[in-house]
């Protein structure tokens, strides 16, 4: 299996990032006062600064490793995400992505994905079953990144909103 859900939030990270847009869309989890970001996590076996959060939250993707290369990420390069896990139950139709990208404490980006149509786009239709996936994707990053420190948090949802993952990471991108 060359796509998978994680590789679908990363990727989506990834463009958001690039994408330096200002939304502030209201999502379901929100409660005022308490930062998306803050949550409890556990690294990633593999080569890559992203670790699993919510880690007191049952989560049905379970990482075996991620890497991603180059490490740390490069504006103007492509950024290839490899990984391999395990899906406890099937994912339907109607699942998303939470996403929230971070200028250092600027949010820059809050929107919710749809996981699904993600994964279409990706030849990987919904329903994706349960079971081992591997995984594989590369996304171009834009030379146009601002420098900074970059947060984000991506946390995916099934139907019925059990949590399918929740993944975080923390990228600096260089002056030139």
């Amino acid at each position: 299996m060359k796509f998978a859900i994680a590789s679908t939030i990363l990727a989506a990270a990834a463009v958001a990032v690039s994408a330096v847009s200002v939304q502030q869309l209201p999502l379901p989890f929100d409660e005022p006062g308490v930062s998306v970001l803050a949550a409890p996590t556990k690294p990633i076996p593999g080569d890559s600064p992203i670790a699993v959060c919510d880690i007191d939250t049952s989560q049905i993707l379970d990482i075996k490793y991620l890497k991603i290369d180059p490490n740390p990420p490069l504006k103007g390069a492509e950024l290839y995400i490899e990984g391999e896990g395990y899906l406890a139950e099937q994912i339907n139709d109607g699942s998303f992505v939470e996403l929230e990208v971070r200028y250092g404490f600027i949010r820059l980006v809050k929107e919710t994905i749809d996981l699904c149509e993600q994964l279409a786009n990706a030849d990987r239709p919904c329903p994706l079953e349960k079971g081992t996936i591997k995984f594989s994707k590369t996304v171009e990053l834009p030379n146009e990144i601002p420098p900074g420190k970059y947060n984000v948090i991506a946390r995916a949802y099934k139907e019925d909103y059990q949590m399918i993952a929740c993944l975080t990471a923390s990228v600096e991108f260089p002056r030139n």
